[in-house]
């Protein structure tokens, strides 16, 4: 069976609300500047980092962790032949990202982001029957997915909404691609927890990690684009333009 579309449920937006300021050690940028793609790297970086606590400007709190309600991703193409449930999702290592690139195509509305996370964790309940390299795998249980020096390609695209008279940018589509240098599976209690072979299937999955997460590339990258998506706007619906840049 091909992969299936991976979805991703998030705590939905509550509409603009009151407009809000930035927070006071987060930079700006003058878009007429020639250093502006420097700026807004250095500043996206900045901004990231700083969100590993509560931000009370924005009435955002922390997201590292994460919490991330559900989160499914679908069967691959190739040896990965199970669909993965997750449930109760705690993402970890999300703010501690090093911005390499970034820049505004102001023309064609998107911002295009070159980005690095160590290590990025995610623990959740897990659900799934399959197989995975023609091995039968079951379980239900916990789990602990981590990739490491998670390399990240961002595209996102937006546009512009009016609301009271003041102009907000509004995410329309966030795109990823994703370039871990490893990943390690833990997943608990497989076979209703007989350890021999459970200890077998999770020894299998690291040892071939590459292979085993290229063929759900796919449904990684797109719940990790719904994330980012979510995530952008819930800092963008909230402070108009003209308080984010200088000009």
């Amino acid at each position: 069976m091909g992969w299936l579309v991976a979805t991703c449920l998030l705590v939905s937006l509550i509409g603009f609300g009151e407009s809000a300021k930035l927070p006071t050690t987060w930079g700006r940028c003058k878009r007429t500047d020639s250093a502006f793609p420097e700026c807004i790297r250095k500043n996206l970086e900045l901004a990231i980092r700083s969100m590993n606590k509560p931000t009370p400007e924005l009435s955002l709190s922390t997201f590292d962790p994460l919490d991330i309600p559900e989160l499914y991703i679908g069967e691959g193409k190739g040896p990965v032949n199970v669909a993965q449930n997750f449930k109760n999702v705690q993402l970890h290592g999300l703010t501690n990202a090093k911005v390499f690139k970034s820049n505004f195509d102001w023309d064609k509305k998107q911002l295009v982001t070159d980005s690095l996370n160590p290590e990025l964790r995610l623990e959740a309940d897990y659900n799934m029957k399959g197989r995975v390299l023609l091995l039968p795998i079951v379980g239900e249980g916990r789990c602990n997915v981590t990739l490491f020096n998670m390399k990240i390609h961002h595209i996102m695209s937006f546009d512009y909404i009016e609301k009271k008279g003041k102009t907000y940018i509004k995410v329309t589509d966030f795109k990823v691609t994703m370039a871990p240098e490893r990943v390690e599976f833990k997943f608990d209690n497989l076979f209703n927890g007989q350890k021999d072979l459970g200890d077998n299937i999770n020894k299998v999955l690291n040892e071939n990690n590459k292979e085993v997460f290229d063929d759900v590339r796919p449904g990684y990258e797109k719940s990790f684009g719904l994330i980012f998506k979510d995530l952008a706007n819930r800092v963008l619906h909230k402070v108009p333009v003209n308080d984010i840049f200088l000009d």
